[in-house]
């Protein structure tokens, strides 16, 4: 558990913390994208930085079990960190399918998804700073770059999705990207998720 100076959970620093192990797994993501190895064999070690995920959530949901007190609703603070943990679970959930589907190659279209995960989980990482600072308004600023992030996401999965149609090849091979790219689609909406309830707590607190 993370403490402040007063000797109170600290909630928001639990929350960065929680931000910065989704990047990690996004800088992982996009380093099996742009590797020479199978995707799969980063499997373990995504799934290792899934569950400090997992662990900072448990934190989170103890904590709030513990206080009557919390720097934001609790309801935020728990829908946070819940949308925060789906992030990571669909960037886990993206480098599983490779395994599971044996998928052994990657594309311009996973590239470029990886790239979007990372920019949208750096904009995260630096709202939830200022949301520990409370420096409210600015947060907006990084938020309104997400949201045209998972924008871009909808655009990678409409282009790749219509490649496979207008370009069919193997069934079993076009079946597998669909999937690829749908799930990795959602976790950019996962992103936007995170977003909008930053903008929630901004109109509340600003």
């Amino acid at each position: 558990m993370i403490f402040n100076k007063k000797g109170e959970i600290d909630f928001l620093n639990l929350l960065i913390q929680a931000a910065e192990n989704t990047l990690k797994g996004a800088h992982m993501f996009r380093s099996a994208m742009m590797g020479s190895e199978p995707p799969a064999t980063y499997f373990t070690a995504l799934k290792e930085i899934e569950n400090v995920g997992d662990s900072y959530t448990h934190e989170i949901f103890k904590g709030l079990n513990k206080v009557f007190i919390t720097p934001l609703d609790r309801e935020d603070i728990m829908e946070l960190a819940v949308r925060l943990d789906d992030v990571l679970d669909g960037i886990e959930a993206s480098i599983a399918r490779f395994d599971y589907l044996n998928i052994t190659f990657t594309n311009t279209y996973m590239k470029e998804f990886s790239e979007v995960l990372v920019s949208s989980c750096e904009h995260l990482v630096a709202a939830f700073k200022l949301l520990s600072k409370k420096k409210y308004m600015q947060i907006q600023e990084h938020t309104v770059q997400i949201n045209s992030l998972e924008n871009e996401g909808d655009r990678l999965m409409r282009e790749g999705i219509r490649e496979i149609f207008t370009h069919p090849t193997e069934p079993y091979h076009d079946f597998k990207l669909k999937e690829l790219y749908e799930r990795l689609e959602q976790t950019t909406d996962s992103c936007e998720d995170v977003a909008d309830i930053l903008e929630s707590v901004v109109l509340r607190y600003a």
